[in-house]
């Protein structure tokens, strides 16, 4: 399916067509469950995982947001989200003897779809994109060149702790706008110009 074909169902779905929705569900069905199988605990949560990204998606659209391309980046992003939240809302210890008498058939093999992985890196560079300056500059250090907070510090001209501080914020306000990329959402104004997000140096 080209990008523009594609484009157009999804316009139809936000505009109420069942059918175009339909006919993304056959085309990426198969991918979702190939992803929630690889995510899932189970064969039964993978199937649940494949219908709540499908309903959740569905929601969003009809909502005006979520995505113009990219669907099944979408969908298989969404899923592999679902996922982590569900296992983050249960963890629990499993003993040995459970996990040699679970089932692992169809799930042995990773799932790594090329269109996801480029999306998401273009995901995580619009939300950096969308930082201030000073936060971009204090991930850059941190994350690529791996300083330390001292070295920070003085590349800023400020503490140690200040140095920590504007670092863990950057990290907030990237994952906030991560996640403001991913739903569609436009650039919100207080990222740049909010006192709660803007980095405030001691």
């Amino acid at each position: 399916m080209s990008e523009g074909d594609e484009r157009v169902l999804l316009e139809a779905v936000r505009s109420g067509s069942a059918e175009a929705f339909g006919e993304l569900y056959s085309r990426h069905n198969t991918a979702a469950h190939t992803m929630a199988r690889q995510v899932a605990d189970s064969p039964i949560d993978a199937e649940d995982l494949v219908s709540e990204a499908f309903t959740k998606i569905l929601d969003v659209l009809r909502r005006g947001g979520g995505p113009d391309t990219a669907f099944r980046a979408y969908l298989l992003t969404t899923v592999r989200n679902l996922a982590a939240a569900s296992s983050a809302r249960s963890r629990r210890v499993q003993l040995a003897g459970e996990l040699d008498a679970f089932d692992l058939a169809g799930f042995a093999v990773p799932f790594t779809d090329p269109a996801v992985v480029q999306w998401e890196r273009s995901l995580v560079a619009e939300a950096f994109a969308r930082l201030p300056r000073r936060w971009q500059h204090v991930l850059w250090y941190v994350e690529v060149e791996c300083l330390s907070a001292v070295e920070v510090g003085e590349r800023f001209g400020i503490s140690r702790n200040s140095a920590a501080a504007l670092a863990y914020r950057a990290r907030k306000g990237l994952r906030e706008a991560y996640w403001q990329v991913y739903r569609g959402e436009p650039v919100r104004r207080r990222l740049a110009a909010s006192g709660r997000l803007l980095p405030r140096v001691a």
